[in-house]
């Protein structure tokens, strides 16, 4: 870590959280407006069905309701990520396509009056065959569920790097194997929540739980049928998380928008969270089928991958999903030859979008699951055969990826050391085991368009800096490390830097919060707008001192010559000179868009899709109870490589969620349905999560440090990272513990159980 700087590099507590500490913080469901309408949506009770009629007349008739909208009140048109994969429509029109698809709108002057309308909307269906299995809804005589989209394929992926069937007829060993992961809800806290509001000229003001803002507004701008400059959107508000699952523009936000324009008055609609979790993004589910080849010293050599991703009604961000996990499969190691074919399938379940991590963690399960199986086979040791393939700063990946920084060695070295491996992995209790794992991830990916950052740092009269930014705060600590960026480059304190809200009329625009970006792209638009303010200031405080600006130190709310720190001026009195004397306040400006970073081409996986990759390696401790096989965590250790951390003692948080979002997954987990294809546990009550007696285990979080050369400041990203290796190191210390491998997520008791049945058979 670089020890010279005076507040980058620095555990400060982040500057949210004394307003959420004492419940001052406004979230998208405390907004309210003069004359404000309260609005539901109407919600389908079928998985899949043709819709014959909507009926809303006896809904508006209900004293207390002013306006009802159904998808007819919309132009038709279809919104995604990609021209090619734009399937989905405002409220559903011709037909549903999974349980809880919106229907219907309605506001009225209170919330029970609204949901009383609800019940009034008589909806006529002819209902149509679920289709849940992903396997079976690939067969030539599957029901549709888009009538375009032929076996139910919505995207598809295939590509080959080096030589794989060179490769494995090189190896000594190969093992193929099938894997299998689960849906899971995202698990947000905040609900989502939208305040829609029409100004003048008819122009709309929609205010909502978003964490990418500038991803909605495209969206629905499209959706609606207006240019981009007829919404604008504010995020003034927090955000009480979004793990991914709060970037697409929903049902309730087009309600919203419609009801307003109908009433003349705003609407707002705040959602319940069994409806989020029974009808909004999840993450997809997966079929693995992988085969690996290594040589007996435990280098591999090739890779074959088959995966099938359920991905349910709507295309959503389906074909990069698939994509990265073919992409990364082969990273963090040494791959030279590999093979990858993958389908994302519609099913009638709700639409599985990007969750923290996108397919990254099930990728690196699968892979490091397989790799301890051959360790085994070969007698090789668990860290080992890690270190004997990882990758290193200056290599390229098979499939064209520059490795521009990579500490993943040292990583796994240092998890060696904390665990004491040499002296512990001889020496364990019946029932304990330990499992490790490796994971990578981008700092952030070009998908198309628009992917970059933009910002503004302001210099006001008074000494203060305020930053105009896009990257929203989603309770990762966004605004906290890049206030650290600027207070860094103009030698102030971080409380010195204000951090405004997005509003597309007034804030910079920006790609999104997504892929872990935010600290690399962002961050360098922000260290760039915040070093042109530096350099307007130095200008003036040359010339003050008759000094080179060149020479001049910014430190301590002085700028003053490096060789002659007691000559020199208080910040504030170069900014006072800018406003009085010049009168030019000054705007740093600062942009990125990384160089020599390709817009990937999905299907084949060619091209370098990041400027930077983190990487993490990790170990878990679990004891198995083989009587009921209940898991219990004993221990964790996560040692990341994010180059130089901003904020140590925000980024220890984000590795330690992201080990417990993952241990989620893991062992408790899963969305369940009926046969006909209607969520069984869509509550907190049913749905598991890890709560506070799930983590009574003890975390080790460390980090070793190799800037980035591209990184501001050397950093790269954490929080999505962070996620990758836990789904491996778990599967694989349960593995150890239980003497039985089980290869189908989420490792319950009843499959340890049975797995152990079998066994002793």
């Amino acid at each position: 870590m670089n020890e010279e700087y005076k507040v980058v590099g620095k555990p400060l507590p982040r500057i949210d959280a004394l307003p959420k500490v004492l419940g001052q913080a406004s979230y998208a469901a405390d907004l309210i407006l003069p004359g404000m309408l309260h609005g539901k949506v109407l919600r389908s009770p079928h998985a899949h069905a043709r819709i014959l009629s909507i009926d809303t007349s006896r809904a508006e008739k209900l004293p207390g309701v002013r306006a009802v909208v159904t998808g007819k009140d919309f132009p038709g048109i279809k919104f995604g990520l990609m021209p090619q994969t734009r399937d989905q429509l405002p409220l559903a029109t011709d037909k549903v396509r999974h349980y809880g698809e919106g229907l219907a709108g309605v506001a009225a002057i209170d919330e029970d009056i609204a949901e009383e309308a609800l019940g009034l909307i008589k909806v006529e269906y002819e209902e149509l065959p679920p289709v849940l299995d992903p396997v079976a809804a690939m067969s030539e005589d599957a029901s549709l569920v888009h009538d375009n989209m032929p076996r139910n394929i919505a995207a598809s992926c295939k590509f080959h790097f080096g030589d794989a069937d060179q490769g494995f007829s090189e190896a000594d060993y190969i093992r193929e194997e099938t894997f299998s992961s689960q849906r899971v809800n995202i698990g947000f806290i905040e609900p989502h929540a939208v305040l829609a509001n029409i100004g003048s000229g008819g122009r709309i003001i929609l205010q909502a739980s978003k964490q990418s803002p500038y991803v909605t507004w495209r969206h629905m701008a499209r959706a609606l049928g207006v240019h981009p400059s007829q919404i604008r959107i504010i995020q003034d508000h927090y955000t009480g998380g979004g793990f991914s699952g709060k970037h697409d523009p929903f049902d309730l936000d087009f309600a919203a928008v419609r009801l307003a324009q109908k009433t003349g008055r705003p609407v707002r609609i705040v959602v319940k969270q069994d409806e989020v979790l029974a009808a909004y993004r999840q993450r997809h589910s997966k079929i693995i089928r992988l085969k690996l080849g290594i040589k007996k010293d435990g280098t591999l050599v090739a890779g074959d991958c088959h995966l099938i991703a359920e991905g349910g009604a709507y295309a959503c961000v389906g074909p990069f999903n698939i994509y990265i996990f073919g992409a990364f499969l082969n990273v963090p190691y040494r791959l030279p030859n590999i093979k990858f074919e993958a389908h994302r399938v519609y099913t009638t379940k709700p639409p599985c979008g990007a969750v923290r991590g996108q397919s990254i963690p099930i990728a690196r399960y699968a892979f490091e699951s397989l790799l301890d199986m051959i360790a085994d086979d070969l007698a090789l040791d668990k860290i080992d055969i890690r270190l004997k393939n990882v990758l290193r700063t200056g290599e390229i990946t098979a499939n064209g990826m520059p490795i521009t920084s990579c500490g993943l060695e040292e990583s796994l070295n240092k998890v060696k050391e904390m665990l004491n491996w040499e002296e512990r992995k001889n020496q364990r209790l019946p029932g304990v085991g330990i499992g490790f794992s490796c994971g990578a991830h981008p700092s952030g990916v070009r998908l198309g368009g628009h992917f970059g950052s933009t910002a503004l740092v302001k210099v006001m009269e008074d000494g203060m800096v305020s930053l105009i930014q896009g990257a929203t705060e989603i309770g990762q600590g966004a605004d906290t490390v890049l206030a650290q960026m600027v207070a860094e480059v103009l030698g102030l304190d971080l409380q010195d830097v204000q951090v405004t809200g997005e509003d597309s009329d007034v804030t910079a625009l920006d790609s999104g919060m997504f892929g872990d970006r935010g600290t690399f792209w962002t961050g360098n638009a922000v260290k760039a707008a915040a070093e042109d303010a530096r350099r307007q200031l130095a200008d003036i405080a040359a010339k003050k001192l008759g000094v080179e600006a060149k020479d001049l130190v910014f430190e301590n709310h002085r700028i003053f010559p490096a060789a002659d720190p007691a000559l020199g001026i208080r910040f504030i009195d170069a900014t006072r000179k800018a406003f009085y004397e010049k009168g030019e306040p000054i705007y740093g400006r600062g942009s990125f868009s990384a160089p020599g970073i390709d817009v990937v081409d999905m299907q084949t996986g060619k091209g370098n899709l990041t400027p930077a990759i983190s990487f993490i390696a990790q170990a878990v401790e679990v004891q198995v109870d083989k009587e009921t096989g209940r898991v219990k965590v004993l221990r964790s250790i996560a040692v990341d490589d994010c180059g130089q951390p901003i904020n140590p003692l925000t980024l220890d948080g984000q590795i330690d969620g992201g080990m417990v979002f993952a241990l989620g997954q893991s062992l408790y987990e899963e969305c369940r349905w009926d046969e006909k294809g209607r969520p069984v546990n869509s509550s907190f009550a049913d749905y598991k999560i890890p709560g506070t007696l799930d983590t009574f285990f003890q975390m080790d979080t460390s980090h070793v440090f190799v800037p980035d050369p591209s990184g501001p400041f050397g950093a790269k990203g954490a929080g999505e990272a962070s996620t990758a290796g836990t789904l491996g190191a778990v599967a694989n210390a349960v593995a150890d513990a239980a003497g039985v491998r089980i290869k189908e997520l989420p490792i319950t008791p009843d499959r340890i159980i049975n797995a152990l049945g079998k066994e002793e058979k």
